[in-house]
């Protein structure tokens, strides 16, 4: 069994890596939110694939993370991780300010995922436009037998 100054040690260099690879995170994150803003695909390609790479070193990390709070006999939660640091004023800082850190990605990543669905629904608003589709339903009533039926015929863009 390897002993409880060593496991904190391995803790201390975990949690300074997942501070740094969450600062990494968030710096990605900005990254991607001005990049949809300015319809950048070929940055938005880039930093989706580092935004996955990050993302999966991440979860590596943090499985470690949770494995040495296990071996350890913690709660991985941030008070009993910031208190088993003690010892590795680093790490302790890193971590306390990871958690900020990756509460504030949460609310990036949020946001982005609201622009993205956003530029998703004016498309298909639009291709329904195109298609005629819109119009078919919103101009959709009921006929004198209780079926639906059109008002009129959907004339659609491309046949105009």
């Amino acid at each position: 069994m390897e002993s409880k100054a060593h496991l904190v040690a391995a803790l201390a260099e975990v949690a300074l890596a997942i501070a740094t690879q969450a600062d990494r995170l968030e710096g990605i994150l900005q990254l991607e939110r001005e990049a949809l803003v300015a319809n950048d695909g070929p940055t938005l390609d880039a930093v989706a694939r580092d935004k996955d790479l990050i993302v999966r070193t991440l979860e590596t990390q943090e499985r470690e993370r949770l494995h040495l709070a296990r071996s350890l006999d913690i709660s991985p939660g941030p008070a009993p991780m910031r208190a088993v640091l003690t010892q590795h004023q680093a790490a302790r800082d890193a971590w306390a300010r990871c958690v900020g850190v990756l509460e504030r990605c949460q609310a990036i990543n949020a946001a982005n995922g609201r622009i993205v669905e956003t530029k998703l629904q004016n498309v298909r608003t639009a291709l329904d436009l195109l298609s005629g589709r819109d119009m078919a339903t919103s101009a959709t009533t009921y006929g004198p037998t209780g079926r639906t039926a059109r008002a009129h015929s959907p004339l659609t863009i491309a046949r105009a």
